[in-house]
């Protein structure tokens, strides 16, 4: 038994849940966050000729340009901030300007494409490092995001790229760190770090939130200036409920972590992290042995060889066909993902054409596309129970067999694989369900679109975290 107190082990749970939720994948909410900067101006054709005649900012005047419509029907109405709520925004359109919709579609092109590809340098820092200094740095680093956003003018609209890309790439970092979370709750392993996934899609509802607390009133520098501070929770967070390393799996006994642990509470090479394909007790019992005579420090770790079967190298599982098929299946689901949100307003836009208040209509499926968003929490467990519960039928099927004198015809080594088959199987058909709603031109369909578009998420992101867990080494590679 693990001695790490309960009432620390839900906390960790929680905080981390909430973390990716508010911090996460903000980037993905970018169909709320656009009109916000449509807002203040950003990327405007009339910015980019006044801006540099007469050295243009989005304070001057203390007004701001409100956007309507995306695509080639961007509306703008000369407003106070205040009194953006209660204007006719379906008025006719003062300018037109495809510039703008153009820039901000490049800047969540690049956020989104940063968020995938600098997920391995982020791996490698974090197997080298370890996780309270990364996150440290991470943290930082998106505060910097979050002031750098804040104090961008519409002269400088560009600096919008560097800001939303650290912001995505210091938000994948979390989820990287909290996945680990799985660990500390045994067999229902894979249903926390699918639900930690689910926060982290769910985050872009904070992006609708943003755009409400925008129209009433508060200013967008004010915002992200709260933000920015808001991360000092992410420091705290980091020290006392996170652990230097990382969380081992199976946990040994009188396991415990961060910088308030009890002293004489630590196992020696307790940061280990083990392969969970061996029984927990063995695994337990060899870590004991094998570090027995290691210093008690915390930045000293001892490795634990544990037979190839159950634990293949990182080289090895490179060279896995299984690997390169999963990359290229993820990666096909993931793009038409990212192509759904970065091209979701003028796809909207040319749907509600007819409509007679089509900036309404877009408008109110744009909130309603956000809203959805932040069930992908509650949508994501599906898949982890699924996966736990097969897991647990085939465990039974494996004990009666053996208690039967019959040769199962199921293994160890390959039953977490068995598991994300199943999940695999049917986030392929959700995809295809999804599509299928996406191209039928009718908008009432749309809704089920976005709830598709929303388990679809879920499903993808929870399984694919857990058959990387599942399939490659949790040891520190460096």
């Amino acid at each position: 038994m693990s001695q790490v107190p309960p009432i620390k082990k839900w906390l960790t749970f929680v905080t981390g849940v909430l973390e990716c939720l508010l911090f996460g994948g903000l980037i993905f909410g970018w169909a709320s966050l656009v009109i916000v900067l449509k807002g203040e101006n950003f990327f405007s054709c009339s910015s980019v000729v006044n801006g540099q005649e007469n050295g243009l900012s989005n304070s001057s005047a203390n007004t701001t340009a409100t956007p309507v419509i995306f695509s080639n029907e961007t509306r703008f109405t000369t407003l106070s901030p205040k009194n953006i709520s209660d204007a006719d925004s379906c008025a006719a359109p003062e300018n037109k300007c495809p510039y703008q919709d153009e820039q901000l579609s490049l800047v969540f092109t690049i956020a989104s494409a940063c968020l995938s590809f600098m997920a391995l340098p982020n791996g490698i820092l974090y197997d080298k490092f370890g996780t309270r200094k990364t996150r440290i740095a991470a943290s930082v680093m998106y505060a910097i995001a979050m002031l750098m956003t804040a104090f961008t003018t519409v002269a400088s609209s560009e600096v919008l790229f560097a800001s939303m890309c650290i912001m995505a790439a210091s938000g994948g970092y979390l989820l990287i760190t909290n996945m680990q979370i799985g660990n500390l709750f045994g067999d229902k392993r894979s249903t926390v770090i699918t639900l930690v996934n689910g926060a982290f899609d769910s985050s872009s509802f904070v992006f609708l939130v943003v755009l409400k607390i925008y129209e009433g009133g508060v200013s967008f520098k004010a915002i992200f200036l709260f933000y920015s501070v808001a991360t000092s929770l992410l420091l705290l967070r980091s020290l006392f409920l996170l652990p230097n390393k990382q969380f081992p799996w199976p946990l040994p006994q009188d396991y415990n972590y961060g910088i308030c642990r009890a002293k004489n509470t630590r196992l020696p090479g307790a940061d280990v992290e083990l392969n969970h394909n061996h029984d927990a007790g063995e695994l337990q019992q060899e870590a004991l042995m094998s570090n027995g005579n290691a210093q008690q420090n915390e930045e000293e770790e001892e490795e634990v060889s544990t037979p190839e079967l159950y634990y293949p190298t990182f080289m090895k599982g490179l060279k896995s066909g299984m690997f390169y098929t999963h990359i290229f299946w993820f990666s096909v689901i993931q793009l038409r993902n990212y192509f759904f949100m970065g091209t979701f307003n003028p796809w909207m836009t040319k749907l509600a054409e007819d409509n007679e208040s089509s900036c309404d209509t877009v408008i109110r499926y744009t909130e309603a596309f956000a809203i959805t968003q932040l069930f992908g929490v509650l949508c994501a467990p599906m898949n982890g129970l699924i996966m736990d519960m097969y897991r647990n039928y085939v465990t039974k099927k494996m004990v009666q067999d053996k208690q039967a004198g019959i040769e199962s015809a199921y293994t160890k080594a390959s039953l977490d694989l068995r598991s994300c088959v199943v999940a695999f199987s049917l986030t392929t058909f959700l995809g295809v369900l999804f599509s299928i709603c996406v191209v039928i031109p009718i908008l009432p369909i749309q809704y089920l679109s976005f709830v598709l578009q929303v388990i679809l998420r879920s499903f993808l992101y929870g399984g694919n975290a857990t058959f990387f867990c599942s399939r490659l080494p949790t040891s520190p590679l460096w």
